[in-house]
C-alpha cells in the first residue's frame, strides 16, 4: 500500500507541477550551457530532473504523514 500510494502521488505530483513554477523558483539560478537544440535538451533534462526531485519528496512528505496519522 504504501509503495502503491508513493508511485501515484510521484506521478500525479510530477505531471501536476507546472514548468513555470519550476521555471521561476529554479531555473533562473542554474545555467545552461550548449549551442541551439544541444542547450534546449540540456534545458529540459535539467527541467525534468528538478521536477523528479520535487515530486519524490512530495511523495515521501505524503507518504510519512500517511503512516503519522494511521496511527
Amino acid at each position: 500500500m504504501k509503495i502503491i500510494l508513493f508511485i501515484v502521488v510521484l506521478i500525479a505530483a510530477l505531471f501536476l507541477m507546472h514548468d513555470r513554477w519550476v521555471n521561476d523558483i529554479f531555473m533562473r539560478h542554474i545555467s545552461v550551457t550548449g549551442d541551439g537544440e544541444e542547450a534546449m535538451n540540456n534545458y529540459a533534462f535539467t527541467l525534468l530532473l528538478i521536477k523528479t526531485g520535487l515530486a519524490a519528496v512530495i511523495a515521501a512528505l505524503a507518504l510519512w504523514s500517511y503512516h503519522l496519522f494511521k496511527r
